[in-house]
């Protein structure tokens, strides 16, 4: 991995440029209707888990703060490393009169600034993949109380077609990025008595197919809703599949801090 600061500074810039003007967004939002299974399970750990609780939101660009503040969390804090989308997030925060409750800083999410023990729950929207995991785990574990978690949705690094996808489209991430393998989940398990991975988008991922046939939106859908089903059986079966998933939804628990 390159020097620390150059690292930091290259995601900053490359996260700041993506806020004010993403090519690429049309050609990712075109596949991301295969992650809706997961992002629904992420939301419903979030909303099971949001009032009355102090949230830390790690890689704040993609939103999210103000959603929970409304949904009567105590605190809710965002961090990102680029200075563009806080800047825009405060200026809503401050639009939608929630500044009581919530707001967001330019911050290094693998040193949170912030003490001990002091908040419930921290989530993200692939935001590790992008850090050094295990001072991530290091210094969240100790953000969190006792009780506390963190759920996060995450991209695996073992689909062959996924990983292909990426080596094709370089432009569309930075050097840095690293999607998870299984060993990134047994250091998590250095930080979190319990690490819980569901993957998403395993033969679901064949429904592509029909993205690329004209008009053919209720095709893709009604394969994609049946291959979700195969995929759910085998997930549950065969454990180790959910790795060569494209997604995953990740809950670690009793923090060892």
């Amino acid at each position: 991995m390159k020097d620390e600061s150059v690292r930091l500074k290259t995601e900053a810039e490359f996260q700041n440029a993506r806020t004010k003007d993403d090519p690429f967004i049309g050609r990712r939002n075109k596949f991301y209707y295969l992650t809706n299974e997961a992002f629904k399970s992420y939301q419903k750990v979030l909303s099971d888990n949001t009032l009355g609780k102090k949230i830390i939101v790690v890689g704040c660009a993609e939103g999210g703060v103000t959603p929970l503040a409304k949904a009567g969390a105590e605190k809710v804090l965002g961090i990102d490393i680029a200075s563009e989308p806080i800047k825009r997030l405060n200026e809503k925060i401050e639009q939608e009169k929630l500044s009581n409750i919530a707001s967001a800083v330019v911050g290094n999410a693998e040193d949170l600034d912030v003490p001990e023990n002091s908040f419930d729950v921290i989530c993200c929207l692939g935001v590790l993949h992008h850090l050094d995991i295990q001072k991530s785990a290091a210094s969240w574990s100790k953000a969190l109380n006792k009780d506390g978690f963190v759920v996060m949705e995450e991209p695996m690094a073992l689909n062959p077609i996924v990983a292909l996808y990426r080596l094709l489209t370089p432009k569309m991430r930075t050097d840095d990025e690293h999607p998870l393998v299984p060993a990134d989940i047994k250091l998590l398990k250095k930080y979190f008595t319990t690490v819980d991975v569901q993957g998403y988008v395993l033969l679901s991922l064949f429904s592509l197919f029909f993205v690329y046939i004209y008009k053919s939106d209720n095709l893709r859908d009604k394969s994609n809703k049946f291959l979700e089903k195969i995929d759910g059986i085998l997930l549950k079966k065969i454990k180790f599949l959910n790795y060569f998933c494209w997604t995953s939804v990740i809950v670690l628990r009793d923090p060892c801090s």
